[in-house]
């Protein structure tokens, strides 16, 4: 299965969850602690606990990008009206609240740049909601980037769903 874990699929986060880890017993004494259930099923115990014990040797790899977005979101610290607040309180719900430790140099250079990318969009914008965004209003927004617009639109992303738009 070339491209996502090179030619050993077995290394695959996603394949090591469904068809290896409820066979090991470090895995199944991790899951029995965290209450989850293997979809291949498998007996309980409890024990040692690791990321890679449950998804195996590629897990953090395959997993960096998506643990950066959603770091980079709870460190935004969405505000109540915004798509990324909506989701992230139907998602965390029974949960702690969030504290997380500080962002680090890079977090914080990502952090800064949605929050230009955030003022941009309300310059561009004004006052109106997300449901009065027009596709010119993105296409000027893109525009105004320059020629390397694309390395900007996680950033622009990351703003939209931060801006308060009176979801509910």
């Amino acid at each position: 299965m070339p491209g996502r874990a090179g030619r050993n699929r077995n290394r695959d986060p996603f394949y090591y969850w469904n068809n290896t880890a409820h066979t090991k017993p470090e895995a199944q004494a991790l899951a029995a602690d965290l209450r989850l259930e293997f979809p291949a099923g498998g007996q309980m115990n409890t024990g040692f606990k690791s990321g890679i014990v449950l998804l195996g040797p590629l897990w953090e790899t395959k997993a960096a990008e998506t643990i950066k977005s959603i770091r980079i979101e709870v460190l935004l610290c969405p505000p109540p009206g915004s798509p990324a607040h909506v989701s992230s309180e139907h998602l965390d719900a029974g949960a702690p609240r969030w504290t997380p430790r500080g962002a680090n140099v890079e977090e914080e250079a990502e952090i800064q740049k949605t929050r230009d990318m955030e003022q941009r969009l309300n310059t561009q914008m004004g006052n109106r909601s997300g449901g009065d965004v027009k596709t010119s209003d993105i296409r000027g927004m893109l525009m105004g980037m320059g020629g390397d617009w694309t390395k900007n639109l996680g950033s622009l992303q990351a703003a939209i769903n931060n801006r308060d738009q009176g979801v509910r």
